[in-house]
């Protein structure tokens, strides 16, 4: 019997000490129920109190136990959580899970607007629980901030401790709460925010989850501070990170910037002449540059192989609005820097003014796709300056070769015969071989002054072997007869706000024949002035016969007579009467050939007969030598006095 009553006591000391289930703990106690006859009764009853008192007591060890642990492993999650969002889910569901509790939220301190706000939540059913916002004074927050300590309710809505607002009883009654349980989050005994939980049902929370939850709110302040701080942190190295990187595109701007630079004056000091630099600028950039002059005329145009824009069609075309660019090269003049004219789309288009030397108030548009950074339009202002420079420079060199030329060529016309040192210079000077011809041209102006004249001769002598000088009221030009003529294309193609003319010589080899060609040619301006056609080129070939008439007879009475024996033929519809004076004036010079007629003129052979037979007809025919004389006469001076093609 006592070994019965031993095992039997034993098992219930087993069953209480692993935590056994209550049933069994009972069913065991039942049965030792059956040996109260034969023990004291009082004895069993303090036994069964002692015994359940134990039981309690490994009970609640064993949930405080639990609670530490979970308390311990949200600490550590809280200790290596420094995303602040997930830093605040992890404590919002730890607390929850701590308790058991059916809902817990918490709430951040924003001081400026005197207001918590709710940053996460769970176990809510309403959306709006989650983005709730309670101002100081009102509810349980109000409590906990003047306590500075943990809050409870068992009947939040009828709670008269609390200062209710309509709004929060709102959502309260939502969710259904009744017991609120609300923990102050401080750091260094500041508050950040408020840890809630609350149940849909009357519950007291017992001195150890207030511990606990109080525990883990300290736990939960520091781990914000923390999260906080690293916050900080990080923003500090993304900040040193973005300023090394920002220090990396400095200095590789810098060096693309030097390198440009170094080209540009490499350029410079290998005395490059100024077209080549624009050229460069515009390859540095991927673009294109119209260089324009003093009166916003565009003269000429540098490309990039890699631009792909439209905008400098539009401007060489004249279709941007002309006070757009008036504005924006006088707004660069005056600052010394660039200024955008426009943009269109990804396009992008700048003005830029060039100082000093002859051709002042010289611009510079830039157009180009994309954009610039800093670095490069500085390259661009900076290659603008070298520019000036290197116009500057070729200026010089230009004024000290036409000083040289102009002592050299006054020589030439005035010795006569010229000696034989000064025919070998010219002959070096242009790169000339012995034998070769050259061709003069007396060049004459008007209506714009000196300083202009000057200009457009330099400009259009740039890069031919000519040498070129004023020489009394005209300028005398000499050289190949290719540069010679390709200097009097360049001015007749310039946009000069007056008139320019002349008479080229043919060419010849026997250089000490210039000071006769050079009398030669100045009869012949003299002629064309007198005409008033100083606005054209002509070979001194087509008018040194009237150069001949006209010095014993007035060139304005000769001139009415011609254009009377032409009147019959100007007379005519005015489609036809240009075409039927070219016709007759190239059949007298192909000597009556109505075949050499036809081929000069490039039209079939009976086009000129359908021509001539009409023009027989208005004059009366050419049979008579004195009539065919008078008519070629007038037709060559008609040709001569033509307005020259745009």
């Amino acid at each position: 019997m006592g070994d019965s009553l031993s095992a039997l006591l034993a098992d219930i000391l087993e069953l209480t000490a692993i935590g056994g289930r209550d049933a069994e703990i009972d069913d065991r106690l039942a049965r030792l129920g059956d040996w109260r006859s034969r023990e004291d009764a009082r004895d069993f009853e303090r036994f069964r109190r002692q015994l359940t008192a134990v039981a309690a007591k490994l009970q609640a060890s064993g949930v405080t136990e639990r609670a530490l642990n979970l308390l311990i492993d949200t600490t550590h999650d809280l200790s290596s959580t420094l995303a602040l969002q997930d830093l605040l889910r992890t404590i919002v569901s730890r607390a929850r899970s701590l308790v058991g509790a059916n809902i817990a939220w918490l709430t951040l301190l924003d001081e400026d607007h005197g207001i918590l706000r709710t940053v996460t939540a769970e176990g809510h059913l309403s959306p709006a629980t989650s983005a709730m916002t309670t101002q100081i004074g009102y509810g349980a927050v109000s409590l906990i901030i003047n306590s500075n300590s943990f809050f409870d309710t068992q009947d939040y809505l009828g709670d008269q401790r609390i200062r209710h607002a309509a709004a929060l009883d709102q959502i309260f009654k939502a969710e259904n709460i009744v017991s609120l349980a609300g923990f102050p989050i401080l750091s260094q005994d500041k508050l950040q925010g408020v840890l809630f939980v609350a149940d849909r049902y009357v519950r007291k929370l017992t001195g150890r989850e207030i511990s606990v939850l109080g525990s883990f709110a300290l736990h939960a302040g520091v781990a914000m501070r923390n999260s906080h701080a690293f916050a900080m942190m990080s923003e500090a190295l993304a900040e040193a990170e973005r300023n090394r990187l920002a220090l990396i595109d400095y200095i590789r701007g810098v060096d693309v910037s030097a390198a440009a630079h170094d080209e540009m004056t490499s350029l410079l000091a290998k005395g490059a002449e100024w077209p080549m630099f624009i050229q460069r600028m515009a390859n540095q950039i991927d673009g294109a540059i119209i260089l324009y002059d003093g009166s916003l005329a565009p003269r000429e145009r540098f490309t990039s192989a890699a631009y792909r824009g439209r905008l400098v069609d539009e401007l060489k075309a004249g279709k941007v609005d002309p006070t757009v660019l008036i504005a924006a090269m006088s707004q660069s003049r005056e600052s010394g820097r660039s200024v955008q004219v426009l943009q269109r789309g990804d396009e992008h288009c700048r003005a830029m003014t060039l100082h000093g030397g002859a051709g002042q108030g010289e611009s510079l548009v830039v157009c180009y796709c994309g954009t610039l950074d800093p670095f490069e339009i500085r390259n661009l202002e900076r290659s603008a300056v070298a520019l000036s420079i290197a116009k500057l420079w070729s200026e010089k060199r230009e004024t000290e070769r036409m000083i040289a030329s102009s002592t050299l060529l006054r020589h030439l016309i005035l010795v006569n015969p010229p000696d034989e040192s000064s025919l070998s210079a010219i002959r070096d000077r242009l790169s000339l071989d012995a034998g070769q011809p050259v061709t003069m041209a007396l060049i004459a102006f008007s209506e714009i002054d000196r300083a202009s004249q000057t200009a457009a001769i330099r400009a259009s002598a740039m890069g031919l072997s000519v040498l070129a000088d004023l020489v009394d009221e005209a300028y005398l030009a000499i050289g190949a007869e290719k540069p010679v003529r390709a200097l009097a294309h360049n001015l007749a193609r310039r946009r000069i706000a007056g008139k320019v003319g002349g008479v080229l010589s043919a060419p010849f080899s026997d250089l000490t024949q210039i000071p006769n060609c050079y009398r030669q040619l100045e009869k012949a301006l003299l002629v064309l002035a007198r005409m008033g056609r100083l606005n054209r080129f002509v070979d001194y070939a087509q008018i040194n016969l009237f150069a001949k008439l006209f010095e014993a007879g007035d060139a304005q009475r000769i001139a009415r007579y011609a254009t009377q024996i032409l009147a019959p033929i100007q007379d005519r519809d005015p489609r036809n009467r240009t075409g039927l004076k070219q016709t007759l004036l190239s059949f007298f010079d192909n000597r009556h050939s109505i075949a050499r007629t036809a081929k000069s003129l490039k039209v079939h052979v009976n086009t000129v007969r359908q021509r001539l037979d009409a023009i027989r007809e208005i004059t009366g025919g050419w049979e008579d030598p004195v009539t065919a004389l008078e008519l070629h006469v007038a037709l060559r001076l008609d040709a001569i006095a033509q307005e020259p093609e745009p």
